[in-house]
């Protein structure tokens, strides 16, 4: 059995200080990255403003409305023939009830089948003392056949109500009520939305968006993450939460998506899904309560979940109303049991954990374990075919993505490659991988040094680093076992020591992701899915090879 990396040959000088400072490495930093993360913590508040108006949300008639619509115009789909009915119908609700104009836009964005298709959005704006709005939208289009009767009739049906409940109040900021079509194959609608608003001369400061919020099972999400990392201010998100929480029993199960899988967001930092994305990356606040597929087939309304869901974003809307200082979009956190954990902590602790495995990797070549040259360029060309199938994934799905192979279905947030396109990046990077290890095998004349898998995974966590910090959790658990476990001497026990740790994570991350090699070949294909995330997990598989092949 061999040492475990970070123990070298007997040094004469200090042995006992090199191990203390092998432990302290080890627990010092990452005991105090966890004091910072833990102090970090903090209990966010809602809006401040209290209720000067009350509103009187009414469930059944919203109900009723939902259910007409998804009756008359069961297929709303984007560019079908019978989606200007829809249009009509909302529009013409939302101009009697609120008494306001109502304001329309058509435009053209991709549509069920990848084509040009022409959508339309319609809004009122209920004025107030400044030029600053909120919004509240939701997305009119289900997916052909339809009826879409919760997704996303229901969310269409809460707006007009919330159009009548909050007619001719005063205000200190503009009251904007939107209808938006396209939700169902991406957020051109809510793009739209937002460039007129703002050509109208307003400036939206918070969204609310609603979608499938009648089911009566089932616990509603809550979206608040746009892209790169971005998160809506935990004022919105604690407003929201407490808006519903007034509104128990009957507004049902709400809430973010697990712990677990925020931090596995931060960690695999996949584009996120839903209409506050637009405006979030656009510096506005937003927030989604629900998510859907689209609405094919028949799913009931709850009458008194709708009516509670609706009378909470009415309390909301009106406290945003009078918030002094509405916050603008922040960075990651994790939203843990009403408390926030800042994605900055998560990532310093992530950092943190690779210090005991650099300093095992320094003592041992400052201990004179340094390898040879034709050692070092064994272990390097060994990660270099490591690199290959990350490389090679990446590029070969962007040729797929442009000869048209990658397209997301209609009522989901995520691309897919089709067939094909799976068929080619697996059979290309496994080609090129096989290829680059024959040519390894007749070039390298020399066993690559055990030194060199931690050395070069640590190359791979600079490369997760590029991607996010916390994606340097991923290289974390390979690195420790390199750097404190001995390699057994049996080969089936070296494979378990070199890969298992890298193959554990990335079966972990898969299974929790849900995903499937399509989804994330489309994720990688159009940019979802960080290509240092990619790069970096394949040069990390290279490093447990180095492990694997490395001499005694």
């Amino acid at each position: 059995m061999s040492d475990p990396l970070g123990t070298p040959r007997p040094d004469r000088r200090s042995p006992s200080g090199r191990s203390r400072v092998l432990r302290v490495a080890f627990i010092l930093p990452p005991l105090l990255a966890l004091v910072v993360l833990l102090v970090s913590v903090r209990t966010p508040v809602g809006p401040s403003a209290s209720l000067v108006v009350v509103p009187s949300f009414d469930g059944p008639r919203a109900a009723d409305f939902a259910r007409r619509l998804a009756q008359l115009v069961p297929d709303r789909s984007p560019g079908s023939a019978t989606a200007g009915q829809a249009v009509d119908d909302v529009a013409g609700a939302l101009g009697e009830i609120s008494g306001e104009t109502v304001r329309r836009a058509t435009f053209t964005a991709p549509g069920p089948d990848g084509a040009d298709v022409a959508m339309e959005n319609v809004w009122v704006v209920e004025p107030g003392a400044s030029t600053e709005a909120v919004v509240v939208v939701a997305n009119r289009d289900d997916v052909a056949p339809g009826p879409g009767l919760d997704d996303n009739a229901s969310g269409t049906a809460a707006v007009v109500e919330l159009a009548r409940d909050l007619a001719g109040v005063d205000r200190s900021r503009a009251l904007v009520i939107a209808s938006t079509d396209g939700g169902t194959v991406g957020q051109a609608g809510n793009e739209r939305l937002l460039r007129d608003l703002r050509a109208d001369g307003l400036r939206p400061v918070a969204v609310v968006s609603l979608r499938s919020i009648g089911g009566p099972t089932g616990t509603l999400p809550i979206r608040f993450a746009g892209t790169g990392g971005v998160r809506t201010p935990d004022v919105l998100l604690r407003g929201l939460q407490e808006s519903l929480a007034e509104q128990q029993p009957a507004a049902g199960a709400v809430a973010p998506q697990s712990p677990v899988l925020q931090v596995l967001d931060l960690i695999v930092p996949v584009a996120p899904s839903g209409a506050q994305v637009p405006y979030l990356d656009a510096g506005i606040a937003a927030i989604q309560l629900g998510d859907g597929t689209g609405g094919v087939g028949l799913a009931p309304l709850d009458e008194a979940r709708l009516g509670a869901v609706g009378a909470a974003i009415a309390q909301l809307l009106v406290r945003l109303d009078a918030e002094p200082r509405p916050a603008p979009p922040t960075g990651a956190y994790v939203a843990v049991s009403g408390r926030i954990i800042p994605g900055r902590a998560i990532g310093l602790l992530a950092i943190a954990l690779l210090i005991g495995p650099l300093v095992a990797a320094g003592r041992v070549l400052l201990a004179g374990g340094r390898p040879s040259r034709a050692g070092w360029g064994a272990a390097l060309a060994v990660a270099l075919v490591g690199a290959v199938p990350g490389v090679a994934a990446v590029l070969v799905a962007r040729l797929v993505d442009l000869t048209g192979g990658v397209s997301t279905a209609p009522g989901s947030g995520w691309p897919r490659a089709d067939l094909a396109g799976v068929v080619a990046v697996v059979a290309v990077a496994l080609a090129l991988t096989l290829a680059a290890a024959w040519l390894l095998a007749r070039r390298v004349s020399a066993p690559p040094p055990l030194i060199g898998a931690i050395a070069v995974g640590l190359v791979a966590a600079l490369l997760l680093l590029a991607g996010s910090p916390a994606s340097v959790l991923v290289a974390v658990p390979a690195l420790w076992v390199w750097s404190l476990v001995p390699r057994p001497g049996e080969r089936l026990g070296r494979l378990a020591w070199s890969l298992g740790p890298v193959l554990a994570m990335g079966l972990l991350i898969f299974l929790l992701r849900g995903a499937d090699p399509a989804t994330l070949i489309g994720a990688a294909a159009t940019g979802a899915l960080p290509p240092a995330l990619v790069v970096g997990g394949s040069v990390l598989i290279g490093a447990g090879a180095v492990g694997a092949l490395a001499e005694d």
